[in-house]
C-alpha cells in the first residue's frame, strides 16, 4: 500500500497552504495605544524587508528587527488576549518566513489554551493542524506529529458540525477548506495507522472536490489497503471516466476486476487501454494470458507482437515460449516455425523449444529439417542422473526411442533406407521395438 500513498503524499501537502494572516485582526481600540503603536512601527519595518523596499537591509539590522518582534511578542505573552493576538500575529509571519514549523506552532498552541471564540478556535485548530503536518521528517509515519494533526483537525471537524449555514458563511469556511483539513485528518490516521478512522474524512474530501486528483489518490490507497475491493472497484470505474488518459487507473480498475474474478471484465478493460495506447507491459502480459483462457490464440499473438513492436515487451525466454504457445493453439505451425527460429538465433531456443520445433518440421513434411532437428535432439540430450526411480526411467527412455522413431520415419521419407533401419535398431522399449519390426521388415522387402 505504501507504494500508491507515496505518489499522493507530497501532492495532498501541496494542497495545503499556511496563511501568514490568519489570526484575527485586532483594532486600536481594544490595546493600549503605545502597545498598538509598537506594532506598528514592527510591522511596517518588517513588510519593508519582506518586501524590499527598504535599500540593502544589512543582515545585521534584519537581525535585530527578529529580535525586536520577538522580544515584544514574549512581553505580551503575559497579558490580555488582544495583546497576545497582536503580538502573535507578528511573531508568527517571522517564523514562517524561517519555515520554522515547530516554534510556530508553539505560538499558536499557547493561543488555543485561552479563552477563545468559537470562531477564533476554528482558526487556530486549524492553523495548528496545519504547522505540525510540516514539521520535519513529515513522511515519518512513527512520528507522533501525526497525533498532533489528529487532535487539532479533529476539534476543528467537531466544531464544524454545531455550526449553522450562516456561522458557517460569517466564519467564511469555504467548502475547499473543509475538503483540504478533511485530507490532512485522513493522513494522519493513515500514518499512525488507523486506516479504517481514515476512510470517512479521505471519503469527504474526495466527495467535495472529486476532480482534485490527490483526493481521489488518497481514497483508493486506503480502499486498497482496507482490502476493500468492491468498493474500490466501483471509484475506479468513476477514475478512468474523470481522468481518461491515466494509465495508473485503467490498470488498476482492469487488476481490481481480476481480484474480482470478473476477467471478461477484466479483458474489456486492458483491451480499451490498449486501444488507447496506454498498456503496459504487465498489461500486455495479463491481455494476452485472458485471451489465451477465452481459446483466443490469434488474439494474444497480436497482443505480444504489437508489445514487442511498442517496446513494452522485452523479446527474452518468457516472449518466445508464451507467444509460441499461441500459435501452437491457433494451430499456425508456420508461425510458430519461424518464431521458433528466431528463438533459437536469438539464443533462447529451450530443450521443450527445440522438440517442438522437430515436431513441427515433421508435421509440415519438411524431412530433411525434421531429420536434423532430431539428430540434434538425440546429440544434445543428457540424461537425468537424480531419475532414480524405475518410472522416471522409463518415461525417459520412451521420449529417447520417440525421437528415435520420428528421425527414422524423416529418413524413411527421404529414402534413406540405411540410416532408417540403423535408427529403428536403436529402440530399446519394448513398444517401440514393436514398431521398429514391422518398419524393418517392410524396409528389407523394398
Amino acid at each position: 500500500m505504501k507504494s500508491h500513498y507515496s505518489s499522493f503524499f507530497t501532492s495532498v501537502l501541496s494542497l495545503l497552504c499556511i496563511s501568514l494572516l490568519f489570526i484575527p485582526q485586532v483594532s486600536e481600540a481594544q490595546v493600549p495605544p503605545s502597545i498598538y503603536n509598537r506594532y506598528q512601527t514592527l510591522a511596517t519595518s518588517f513588510t519593508q524587508i519582506i518586501e524590499e523596499k527598504e535599500k540593502q537591509p544589512t543582515e545585521e539590522s534584519k537581525q535585530k528587527l527578529i529580535e525586536n518582534i520577538k522580544l515584544f511578542y514574549q512581553q505580551q505573552s503575559t497579558h490580555s488576549l488582544e495583546r497576545q493576538l497582536l503580538a502573535s500575529n507578528l511573531y508568527l509571519q517571522v517564523l514562517l518566513m524561517q519555515q520554522n514549523y515547530s516554534q510556530s506552532y508553539q505560538v499558536v498552541e499557547s493561543l488555543l489554551s485561552q479563552s477563545l471564540s468559537q470562531q477564533q478556535q476554528l482558526t487556530f485548530h486549524q492553523l495548528a493542524g496545519q504547522l505540525a503536518a510540516q514539521f520535519k521528517d513529515a513522511s515519518d509515519a512513527s512520528s507522533m506529529q501525526w497525533s498532533l494533526v489528529e487532535k487539532h483537525f479533529t476539534a476543528w471537524f467537531s466544531i464544524l458540525k454545531k455550526l449553522d449555514k450562516k456561522q458557517r458563511s460569517n466564519y467564511k469556511i469555504s467548502e475547499k477548506q473543509e475538503a483540504s483539513n478533511a485530507a490532512l485528518l485522513a493522513q494522519a490516521f493513515y500514518l499512525q495507522h488507523k486506516l479504517n478512522e481514515a476512510l470517512f474524512p479521505a471519503k469527504q474530501a474526495y466527495n467535495l472536490f472529486p476532480k482534485e486528483e490527490p483526493y481521489l489518490k488518497l481514497l483508493l490507497a486506503l480502499l486498497q489497503g482496507l482490502e476493500k475491493y468492491k468498493e474500490l472497484n466501483q471509484y475506479l470505474q468513476i477514475a478512468v471516466i474523470d481522468f481518461p488518459q491515466s494509465e495508473d487507473y485503467w490498470h488498476r480498475l482492469a487488476y481490481s476486476y481480476l481480484s474480482l474474478d470478473n476477467n471478461e471484465l477484466a479483458l474489456s478493460t486492458l483491451a480499451i487501454t490498449r486501444n488507447q495506447g496506454l498498456l503496459n507491459t504487465q498489461g500486455y502480459k495479463i491481455l494476452a494470458s485472458l485471451y489465451l483462457q477465452l481459446q483466443q490464440p490469434r488474439l494474444a499473438a497480436d497482443v505480444y507482437l504489437e508489445g514487442a513492436k511498442n517496446k513494452r515487451l522485452e523479446k527474452d525466454e518468457s516472449y518466445y515460449e508464451i507467444l509460441t504457445n499461441a500459435w501452437l493453439m491457433a494451430r499456425d505451425r508456420k508461425q510458430a516455425l519461424n518464431l521458433l527460429a528466431s528463438a533459437k538465433k536469438a539464443g533462447f531456443q529451450s530443450n521443450k523449444q527445440e522438440q517442438q520445433q522437430a515436431q513441427l518440421l515433421y508435421l509440415e513434411g519438411r524431412w530433411e529439417e525434421a531429420e536434423v532437428a532430431y539428430k540434434s535432439l538425440l546429440r544434445n540430450h543428457i540424461e537425468d542422473k537424480t531419475q532414480s526411480t524405475t518410472k522416471q526411467q522409463d518415461k525417459n527412455k520412451l521420449t529417447i526411442d520417440k525421437w528415435h522413431f520420428l528421425l527414422a520415419m524423416s529418413q524413411i521419407e527421404q529414402n534413406k533406407k540405411t540410416q532408417a533401419k540403423a535408427s529403428l535398431l536403436s529402440l530399446q522399449t519394448k513398444q517401440y521395438q514393436g514398431y521398429a519390426k514391422e518398419w524393418i521388415a517392410q524396409l528389407e522387402e523394398k
